[in-house]
């Protein structure tokens, strides 16, 4: 769900910088908590539920989305802004799959050379035994 569409609909108003950043506030510990992953999605990448700024030159800007659509976790684990734990296996295997994508494809891999997947798992756990050692 857009963060800023669904304040819009709920206000049935433009909000203030104040009541955006508020909805901001709220979508991160919602995020925070487990109960959805905060995403960045630009218009065209999400569906239905899109925000499209009405600005000149905004259609290209991305907005946040809370979401638990598995697949656009998986399909976009780039975007990703905020996710617990819960959500590390479905996107480092959306990263392994875009590593797939990129390695398969000769376009892509010149326009991204060198681009790894990042496990956040490992990654996690890593930080976590270096903290636990440094005590």
């Amino acid at each position: 769900m857009s963060i800023r569409k669904t304040l819009i609909e709920t206000l049935e108003r433009d909000p203030s910088k104040g009541e955006i950043s508020a909805a901001g506030k709220a979508a991160r510990r919602i995020a925070e908590d487990g109960d959805a992953v905060l995403i960045s999605l630009l218009p065209d990448q999400a569906g239905a539920d899109a925000y499209v700024p009405a600005a000149p030159g905004a259609r290209g800007r991305a907005s946040n989305y809370l979401t638990l659509d598995e697949k656009i976790i998986k399909d976009l684990p780039c975007r990703i802004e905020l996710a617990t734990e819960r959500w590390d296996a479905l996107i480092d295997e959306g990263m392994r799959c875009t590593q797939q994508r990129i390695e398969s494809d000769p376009m892509l891999s010149a326009f991204l050379p060198g681009w790894k997947a990042k496990p956040r798992a490992e990654k996690r756990a890593r930080l976590m035994a270096e903290a636990a050692g440094a005590k």
